[in-house]
Parts: structure tokens; C-alpha cells; sequence
């Protein structure tokens, strides 16, 4: 194990233990007052939280490099090898959790992923690390890498999500375990579903309370069970569905059953899909797109799973990102697509597998730099594959796949069965290369994929391509 250690000339040096070579800690960490608070080895790595003079330090092992990011030495503390706090602040490390209440904060029991505060869940992984807002610190309960409060559940896999169709999970578990919590999982849990009858789309109603219904957990061998999800906080007297997923009622804007935040719902109007937009932002999913400007957006219609979309400034496309920096949590939010030309971008193919603006070509939304926007030419969709070409290959958008061992200048299209260059024979069919293949005397023979060569004749039956010896 590696050892922190004060040389004779007052410098602070990370001494390993094994052959007693030392290295000198880079930062600006000082010998005056210091100390070794905690260490953590991470594999052969050692990590630590260190104190000077001049505060709190946390080392990173990989960088050999201590950051000071407290001066509160008389509050500080760790909590566990990821978290400490001081009199103002949350850290993860030695990064700043905004707004993040030190008082309030804690480690939830029976699991190694939640803690929370006030304000936030904390959810982090091996790898990952994000606050969640969208639940009710009041009430939150943790069993491994589930996480409830009284109205939803939640699942962590790469980071958190709703999970209501997963209840019957940890049902038992939170009846044993929490039975004088008030919940989704007692008989007379307060908002539950049963009895309610059907408003709009998927929006359904009780008494008492508003649900979006979604569907979970179907197979091509199981049916897929109903989900109710609380809209919590909806006014039933002033409740209004608007379209397939957004609704509003005297306060608030809903994007299913998720609060749209800062949407104004006297002006909110949905736009097809994710979209919607009120008198002065737009909105994707559930979440304002700070950059968009409301009055000049449109939407590529049936794109809307892609976010494809556009204002006279900027072109956009859903990516999974961060919903807020530098700690939100992931989910599809509409993002600028760097370089599109706003002014020239149009989609070359209705599904938007492909689009083209002055520049570039766009692969289900993205740049891709490899096809020469000038020779790009589409050549048809056959659901669910979308064959495209330019002068140096052959392009199918399912599965963003170049056609190996085609040569885009040669190559000709016969029809939606066949296509050749000066060497080989290809088929859109199977999307395989005939080696075999005369090039040279290949033809079609009719339009339901005949085709014949000086060798062979050639049949297509059911996706596979027959050949015969003439």
C-alpha cells in the first residue's frame, strides 16, 4: 500500500511501500499542517482526502494530482469513499453537488447505489453518478437497485428509471419491510387505479386522481400488462388532455405523467410526438430546449423518435444526454446537431434514415463525414432497410452499414432486387456480394428478381436468393 509522506525538504510525497520510491504529490498541496484524513485503494490505486493549511484536498491516484476544493476544515467530513461534505456543499469527490443540502444528506440503507437530500436522489454506480429530482425525497425507500417513494418505482440499470411495471418485484418486500409507510403497495394505498375509467388516448381517471396508462413487459409469448402511472399533482377539475401525451391543467403542463417544468400551460401546444411548445420555448420529452427558438420551430414529421427538427438558426436531433449539467440525469434530450446547415437541411428519406444539408450527409440524424455529400444519391427503402450510394460505396441505413467489396463508381442499381460495378453482382435482398457473379453479362431478367449471368440463372423466393447452372 502506498504511503503519504513529508520529505526533509517539506514536500508532500506518495511513497510506495513495496521499493521505496516516492513521487511528489503535483497540485499545490503543502507540508504546512498536513494530514492524511482517508484513503481508499481502488485496485492498486490509492485515493485519498488530504488537509493542509490551506483545506481539504482530495488525491487522484490516476493523475498523481491533489485538488484543494474546501476551505471548511472545521465541518468537513467524508461520508464513504465517493461522498463528503462540509458546512455548505455535497461533494462526489472533489466536485460540488449544486444546490446539494449537507444537513439532510444520507446513505440509504440496503442498497449501495441511493443516498439523498432534501432536495435530490444521489444514484451512482461503478461507472455513473446523477441526481434524480423526480421523486419524493420525503418518502423514499431503497431495496438494492430498486428505489420508491409512496407513488412510483424506480429501477437502476445504466441509471435510473421508471420501472411501475415492475412493482410485483419488491411488493412483498415493502409490505414486510415498510408496513406503516403509506404506499403504492398497501390494498388502500390512496391513489390507486382501480375503477378508473378512460378520459382521452392514454390518459384515464379516477375519483380521486389522474394516471397515464402505459403498457409493460409484452412478449411475442405474453401479453403486456396495463400500467397506471400517477400524474401527481394533476387538478382534476381543470385537467385537460391535449393529445397522445402531453395534457395541462390550471398549473401545469404534463409530458405523460412527468411535469414539463416551467411550461406555461395557457399558451402549451403539442407539436406531434415528444414535441410541444408554448408562447416562448420549445419543449422534447418532457424538457425545455433552452436554444430553440419557439416561434420559427418545426418538427420533421414522422422523425419525431429521432427529434429530427429545425428553427431558422439550428438543426436538432434527440440524444441521450444529461438532462441538466453537470449532474442531471440521462434521458433523450433534444440537442443541436454542430455544423447542420439550417437553412439547406432536408430530409432525403421520410423515416429520416437519411438527410442531406449544403455539406454533409445525415445518417439517421448524425454528420457522417465518410459519404461525399456531392455523389450521395438515394436509391430506394425497403422496410426496414434503406440502401443509399456515392461515389465511393454502397450504404445500407439499417444497421449504418457499408457494403463491403462494392465500388460506388462503377455501381448501378438494375432494380430493387439487383444491383452490380465493373467486378461483382450484389443483392438488395439478402444484402450479400456474389463473388460468383458474371458481372460483366448480369441482367435482369424480370421484375419479381430474375436475373441471369453467362453461368447461372438466378431466382428470389421468400428472401433467398436460388441460382441454377444454365
Amino acid at each position: 500500500m502506498d504511503k503519504f509522506i513529508v520529505d526533509e525538504d517539506l514536500q508532500v510525497r506518495l511513497r510506495n511501500e513495496e521499493d521505496g520510491t516516492s513521487t511528489p504529490i503535483k497540485g499545490g498541496i503543502t507540508a504546512q499542517d498536513f494530514e492524511v484524513i482517508s484513503t481508499y485503494q481502488k485496485g492498486w490505486l490509492t485515493f485519498a482526502y488530504l488537509r493542509d493549511r490551506q483545506g481539504i484536498w482530495w488525491f487522484n491516484a490516476r493523475k498523481n494530482k491533489a485538488s484543494l476544493f474546501s476551505r471548511d476544515t472545521g465541518a468537513f467530513r467524508v461520508i464513504d469513499e465517493d461522498y463528503c461534505c462540509d458546512s455548505q456543499y455535497v461533494y462526489l469527490e472533489d466536485q460540488v453537488v449544486p444546490d446539494s443540502d449537507p444537513e439532510s444528506f444520507r446513505l440509504l440503507p440496503d442498497t449501495p447505489y441511493f443516498a439523498q437530500d432534501q432536495h435530490y436522489l444521489y444514484v451512482k454506480s461503478s461507472t455513473h453518478f446523477h441526481l434524480f429530482e423526480d421523486i419524493d425525497t420525503n418518502a423514499v425507500i431503497a431495496h438494492h437497485d430498486y428505489c420508491t417513494d409512496k407513488d412510483h418505482l424506480f429501477h437502476m440499470s445504466s441509471s435510473l428509471r421508471y420501472a411501475n411495471g415492475e412493482k410485483d418485484e419488491v411488493r412483498a418486500w415493502l409490505q414486510e419491510h415498510h408496513p406503516d409507510v403509506p404506499g403504492w403497495w398497501h390494498d388502500h394505498y390512496a391513489h390507486s387505479a382501480e375503477g378508473a375509467t378512460l378520459l382521452k388516448g392514454n390518459w384515464v381517471e379516477t375519483q380521486s386522481s389522474i394516471f397515464y396508462r402505459t403498457e409493460w413487459g409484452g412478449t411475442y409469448r405474453r401479453e403486456a400488462k396495463g400500467v397506471f402511472n400517477l400524474v401527481r399533482g394533476a387538478d382534476r377539475s381543470t385537467f385537460e388532455p391535449l393529445d397522445e401525451q402531453f395534457a395541462r391543467d390550471r398549473e401545469r403542463v404534463y409530458f405523460q405523467w412527468r411535469t414539463v417544468k416551467r411550461a406555461d400551460p395557457d399558451t402549451f401546444q403539442p407539436l406531434g410526438g415528444p414535441f410541444g411548445r408554448d408562447g416562448n420555448h420549445v419543449y422534447y420529452n418532457g424538457y425545455r430546449v433552452g436554444e430553440a427558438d419557439a416561434r420559427q420551430f418545426e418538427v420533421f414529421s414522422r422523425t419525431e423518435h429521432l427529434g429530427l427538427s429545425k428553427d431558422q438558426h439550428h438543426v436538432y436531433r434527440a440524444e441521450v444526454v444529461r438532462t441538466s449539467q453537470p449532474f442531471g440525469h440521462p434521458d433523450d434530450v433534444l440537442q443541436i446537431i454542430k455544423g447542420a446547415d439550417a437553412a439547406t437541411f432536408e430530409l432525403i428519406t421520410p423515416s429520416g434514415s437519411w438527410a442531406v444539408d449544403a455539406d454533409q450527409v445525415y445518417l439517421w440524424g448524425k454528420p457522417n463525414k465518410h459519404i461525399d455529400q456531392a455523389s450521395f444519391t438515394h436509391l430506394f427503402d425497403a422496410d426496414p432497410q434503406s440502401w443509399a450510394m456515392d461515389q465511393n460505396g454502397l450504404y445500407n441505413a439499417n444497421g449504418k452499414r457499408t457494403v463491403k467489396g462494392v465500388s460506388g463508381s462503377t455501381f448501378v442499381m438494375l432494380n430493387q432486387y439487383w444491383g452490380k460495378d465493373d467486378h461483382v453482382v450484389f443483392s438488395f435482398v439478402t444484402g450479400s456480394v456474389y463473388k460468383s457473379g458474371d458481372a460483366a453479362t448480369f441482367q435482369v431478367t424480370d421484375d419479381i428478381g430474375g436475373a441471369e449471368d453467362a453461368l447461372f440463372r438466378y431466382t428470389v423466393e421468400g428472401g433467398t436468393v436460388r441460382k441454377k447452372k444454365r
